[in-house]
């Protein structure tokens, strides 16, 4: 997966794990931590976030946590100690996070999440998240469709240990099990990476060489899955996934992956700050504290309006 550079943050984020900035705004500093900065989906949640915090007049400090609880809390504990104002957090666990989101509350500093929830309510001010039962569903049918509801097929899922990947392979087969004449050949766990996602690819295609189609749960194992074929020379296998990146717009331009649904990275983060924003103003709250986003279901004829994961009309 290429590294990019949306934010063009380097030194803010540097100066940032370290804490040692000074807030210049007079309306004080919004933390925004997300799982890896050089992961084209989080840095475009990051870049939603700063940009629109920073718009609002607010100081910004960019974080990573890499999906470790551990070093998310002691993010957690120095925001607290810096007195931010607020907190953006796609949290690293939907359990684990929950006393980090309490402990930011009970001091004062409302917490907006995004992308993943926490399994409790009453702790964050607000909890943001993609439709992924939505977006599986409009993925799926299109694959049936392409795949003339018939035929052997494979699903790679996601990430088995993130409910948001359970939701979308749920979502899958409400739609494909109605066809009879769909027959899922393998299923596996590609732990939403491109590498992990080709590998598996590439064993399957061995056991199966009469594949049809693969459904995926994420956009990189449907990269990995569409670098496989290629490598096999199997352009006739139809691919679909879920996510959205700059790289699966290439792919679907090339006519390689044929679709996806789009997350609305960006969209998620920032309306996140827009309810932290509302509530240090004058302390309104969401009417409800779990919204959910649907996902942009992109192919051929819509992929040039998406970048950095955000759908613009054209």
């Amino acid at each position: 997966m290429k590294k990019l550079s949306i934010l063009a943050l380097s030194a803010a984020v540097a100066a940032a794990v370290s804490f040692s900035a000074q807030a210049a705004s007079d309306k004080g500093t919004i933390a925004i931590m997300v799982n890896a900065l050089d992961n084209p989906y989080y840095a475009a949640e990051a870049a939603g976030a700063d940009r629109q915090a920073k718009s609002l007049g607010y100081d910004t400090l960019v974080l990573s946590h890499n999906e470790d609880v551990k070093r998310q809390n002691e993010l957690f504990d120095n925001a607290i100690g810096q007195k931010v104002v607020g907190i953006i957090v796609d949290c690293a666990d939907s359990t684990a996070s929950v006393a980090a989101v309490q402990k930011a509350t009970d001091a004062g500093i409302p917490v907006a999440l995004i992308n993943r929830e926490i399994v409790k309510d009453g702790v964050a001010l607000v909890q943001l998240t993609h439709n992924n039962f939505q977006a599986g569903s409009d993925v799926a049918n299109r694959f049936v469709e392409l795949m003339a509801e018939e035929g052997p097929y494979v699903e790679l899922t996601c990430n088995l240990a993130d409910n948001n990947c359970v939701t979308r392979s749920k979502a899958f087969h409400q739609v494909i099990d109605q066809f009879p004449d769909m027959k899922m050949v393998a299923r596996q766990d590609a732990k939403g990476a491109l590498l992990d996602g080709k590998n598996a690819m590439d064993s399957i295609l061995q056991a199966h060489p009469d594949l049809k189609g693969v459904i995926c749960g994420n956009g990189p194992v449907a990269l990995g899955a569409v670098a496989s074929l290629k490598s096999a020379g199997r352009d006739d296998v139809v691919v679909v996934g879920i996510d959205g990146s700059n790289d699966e717009m290439a792919s679907i331009k090339a006519g390689d992956l044929k679709a996806t649904a789009m997350l609305q990275a960006q969209e998620l983060a920032v309306q996140g700050v827009n309810y932290l924003d509302a509530y240090l103003k004058d302390g309104s709250k969401p009417e409800k504290e779990r919204i959910m986003f649907r996902g942009i279901f992109i192919d051929q004829t819509n992929a040039d309006n998406v970048k950095d994961f955000l759908y613009t009309e054209k």
